[in-house]
């Protein structure tokens, strides 16, 4: 039998890489590149940190539990998501502060976009559906 043969048969059935390895493996890459700017005692642990790290990515991969390495992923998933999208929130305040004031729906706690008109403004959250008044 080949060795690709042998390799193929050996992967099949196990997880395989995903967005939570890929996240991993860059944390290894990042604590590898900032331990060869600092003195000897910080620098083994971060290498030694950045080995434990690669160790839980291979044995990640190698994990013949897919669901339990799904789930891992999704909760990762929902975290990247919710980091991001405040970042992406944040980002568009600042880029759109001449046009557009943003304000949480009181009731269901909705980030909400009103055009920029001074005043008073009562509005209805398409969301919940609750009313409320907005000072812009």
């Amino acid at each position: 039998m080949k060795f690709r043969e042998r390799l193929a048969r050996f992967f099949y059935g196990r997880y395989g890489s995903d967005g939570l390895n890929t996240f991993i493996i860059i944390i290894c890459a990042v604590l590898l590149f900032i331990a060869m700017f600092l003195p000897l005692l910080p620098s083994y642990i971060l290498r030694g940190g950045a080995a434990l790290l690669m160790a839980l990515s291979v044995f990640r991969m190698l994990s013949r539990k897919i669901e339990k390495r799904r789930k891992e992923n999704a909760v990762f998933t929902k975290i990247l998501y919710a980091v991001k999208s405040f970042f992406i929130r944040q980002f568009n305040r600042i880029r759109y502060i001449k046009k557009y004031r943003y304000r949480k729906c009181p009731g269901c706690k909705n980030h909400l976009r009103f055009p920029y008109q001074k005043g008073e403004h009562n509005v209805k959250c398409p969301r919940c559906g609750q009313s409320f008044t907005v000072k812009l």
